[in-house]
């Protein structure tokens, strides 16, 4: 039989590999964006930065950037969530491998599992309401000056990572998949009449 520390951590490696690809989006990898434009020819933008399809350039990697007067600004800045929401689920990764290989040795782990995935969660959630809001915004602005603008697949990888991360934390914290029982007798008490 699987451990139920197994099962969440397989859960909260998948979660990982969606927020790296949302973390490591246009200008590291181009076919990974949040909105794409057809200014100049398509733009693609991405978390640290943006492409210009045409002319194959892409801007420093940095937080912050800037495409005015479409883009706030200073809520790109707020798309630093998205990599602490990595590291936040990496290292409940990391935490959940004592218990799989010890799973009743784990009192402590599981508490600290349990605020590992809810910050995880906490930070994703708000690096995607941010997301939303900016390309949302900037959409709009692109599509009142006659511009073609549309969603990349970024969005949908980050929608489905901070799904993904609830699902996570909600486990860890009623405590189901870690073998909670909630006041029951636990599994490896032998039960005698």
């Amino acid at each position: 039989m699987c451990s139920p520390a197994f099962l969440l951590f397989m859960v909260t490696v998948a979660d990982l590999a969606l927020l790296v690809l949302v973390t490591f989006s246009a200008p590291f990898i181009q076919a990974f964006y949040f909105l794409r434009t057809n200014i100049d020819g398509g733009i693609k933008f991405g978390l640290f930065g943006f492409c210009q399809e045409l002319a194959g350039t892409c801007t420093g990697k940095e937080l912050g950037y800037q495409f005015q007067p479409q883009l706030v600004d200073r809520l790109t800045t707020v798309l630093v969530l998205y990599p602490v929401a990595a590291g936040l689920s990496l290292l409940g990764a990391v935490t959940l491998i004592p218990l799989m290989l010890y799973p009743r040795d784990g009192g402590f782990l599981f508490v600290l599992f349990a605020f590992m995935s809810t910050f995880a969660f906490l930070a994703a959630a708000g690096a995607f309401a941010a997301t939303m809001y900016l390309f949302t915004v900037a959409m709009h602005r692109l599509h009142e000056e006659g511009f073609s603008a549309s969603y990349g697949p970024s969005i949908w990888i980050a929608l489905a990572a901070t799904a993904l991360s609830l699902m996570i934390a909600l486990n860890a914290g009623c405590g189901t998949c870690l073998g909670g029982r909630f006041g029951r007798q636990p599994r490896h008490i032998p039960y005698t009449y």
